[in-house]
């Protein structure tokens, strides 16, 4: 089976995107629109919750996603949407949009410098790009790492596939975004506490290392 065809076939069978505790932290960290209708770029919008959720906020989204069965979705809901690889380009025009949005994007794409360029290049100068980056050096990782066992192990074993395609740490990630003129303004960690088994979202660099997630906001200059 294809990839594509993989994804596809998530969809068709009831797959959709979930607004959880960091995409709701995004669009609190967005806020509400700064002018009528600021046009927001979502990077894999997959079904479209997401997008949908930000236009009632008062955004104009356009989605892009991989799998022709969710922009289908997507479409059906009133998204604005089209099938794109995001590894062969970006097919719209140069400053076209306010905001830029990846929600669990980058780690699946094959060449996320490249994607990043892409980034740069639609957003208007001083636009925003706000995107959810995993932290795959948390402390977990080191142990497996530690004890001879491959990080991707346990996920293979669980879903017979592992689907991130680069191995993120904080300072590969602000590289990706330097080498793109994405000026980093705030990074936070999603951090999940192993008692009660909840995820919350903390400020200080300190807890990166219990984070499996980043959660950053840029500004294209």
């Amino acid at each position: 089976m294809m990839t594509h065809e993989r994804e596809d076939q998530l969809y068709d069978n009831g797959k959709r995107c979930q607004i959880d505790l960091e995409e709701v932290y995004m669009m609190n960290l967005l806020g509400p629109p700064k002018k009528n209708k600021p046009k927001l770029l979502d990077l894999g919008c997959g079904s479209g919750e997401i997008s949908l959720a930000l236009k009632a906020k008062g955004y104009a989204p356009y989605g892009l996603d991989f799998s022709a069965s969710a922009i289908d979705i997507a479409s059906k809901a009133g998204l604005k949407c089209e099938q794109v690889d995001l590894d062969k380009s970006i097919p719209l025009k140069n400053d076209e949009f306010d905001i830029a949005w990846a929600g669990d994007v980058m780690e699946h794409v094959f060449d996320p410098i490249g994607v990043l360029g892409e980034v740069h290049r639609v957003l208007k100068k001083g636009g925003e790009f706000y995107a959810t980056i995993p932290y795959d050096l948390n402390y977990k990782t080191r142990i497996r790492t530690l004890m001879g066992q491959s990080y991707q192990e346990y996920v293979y074993k669980k879903f017979n596939q592992f689907k991130h395609h680069t191995f993120f740490s904080e300072t590969l990630m602000r590289y990706m975004y330097k080498k793109n003129h994405l000026k980093i303004s705030s990074i936070s960690y999603v951090v999940n506490i192993p008692i009660i088994k909840k995820n919350v979202i903390l400020n200080s660099v300190f807890f990166r290392i219990f984070s499996h997630l980043m959660i950053v906001k840029a500004i294209n200059g």
